[in-house]
């Protein structure tokens, strides 16, 4: 397993497929991507992967924009599972549209999946609830092995709905994941207005738990409670930096080294389009993870 400078190791390819997407959220940070540049074809995107694996990547997780917008979606997949030293695909989705989608997806390759759900009653996205639950069910019935929620816990629009959203994801046997709202450059005034910070919540969810896991991927605490699993996200620069195991690609192809940076990114998709050897693509991998340094406001 490969690791960067500062020791932390590299397994998991975060990469993104478009940049559009069928809604608008207020608090999306859209994988920290701001230009919207064309997009990588399913082969461009299977070389990079196969790049990746031979570096020590071993899981992949497809993200957007809202990467069901794509048609060729199952295609980049497909190609993907087949790229030997990728163990794990997965795909975080908003869920409008995996209703018809799921079955062909977890034919494809997929065994993963995390579905943007911020509630179902006073939450934003309210009048997709029914597109939401829809695809939820037919994640379920696809026999995709774990199906996350994902709630962003938003100050006066959904904070009442913590526990609703638990049960709901205990009986849909889903692990709820409650996300503290990051702060980009972008959201500044929206993060004034709607930072919700999930302390109390996750000391209220200790003391109820039945049992408590941290998972080594940020140390994050999952808490089991009376059959619901839910899962605290609170993106502090220890939690996102310190251990840190994701290499991240734009949809236009780049290496982004960090979520929160812009500064440093290494364009290997072009080199790709131009004919560039495999040796020579494995170096810019490397150069790549090379740029990862803690982030620092």
């Amino acid at each position: 397993m490969i690791k960067d400078r500062f020791g932390r190791e590299i397994d998991i390819l975060r990469i993104s497929v478009t940049q559009q997407c069928n809604l608008n959220c207020p608090y999306c940070h859209r994988e920290g991507e701001t230009n919207i540049e064309p997009v990588m074809s399913p082969a461009e995107i299977a070389k990079i992967v196969s790049s990746c694996a031979k570096a020590g990547i071993k899981k992949v997780k497809i993200t957007g924009g809202e990467p069901l917008i794509r048609k060729d979606i199952c295609e980049i997949i497909a190609q993907i599972s087949h790229i030997p030293g990728i163990e794990d695909i997965s795909m975080t989705t908003n869920g409008t549209m995996l209703k018809d989608t799921a079955q062909n997806l977890k034919k494809a390759g997929l065994k993963r999946i995390n579905i943007g759900c911020d509630s179902y009653t006073s939450s934003i996205l309210e009048k997709t609830a029914h597109k939401i639950k829809s695809g939820i069910i037919a994640a379920k019935d696809a026999g995709l092995d774990t199906i996350k929620l994902n709630m962003v816990v938003l100050k006066n629009v959904n904070e009442s709905d913590i526990q609703n959203m638990i049960e709901f994801s205990k009986k849909s046997g889903a692990i709820l994941q409650l996300i503290e709202l990051i702060e980009t450059k972008h959201n500044k005034q929206f993060f004034h207005d709607h930072y919700y910070p999930l302390k109390g919540i996750e000391k209220e969810l200790a003391s109820k738990a039945d049992s408590i896991e941290t998972r080594s991927m940020h140390n994050r605490k999952k808490y089991y409670l009376d059959g619901a699993v839910v899962e605290i996200v609170r993106p502090t620069r220890h939690e996102f930096c310190a251990n840190c195991r994701t290499l991240r690609i734009t949809s236009d192809g780049k290496i982004k080294p960090c979520l929160m940076r812009n500064d440093n990114l290494l364009d290997i998709v072009s080199g790709i389009r131009n004919g560039i050897k495999d040796n020579e693509l494995n170096n810019q991998i490397l150069r790549g993870i090379e740029k990862r340094e803690p982030y620092v406001r």
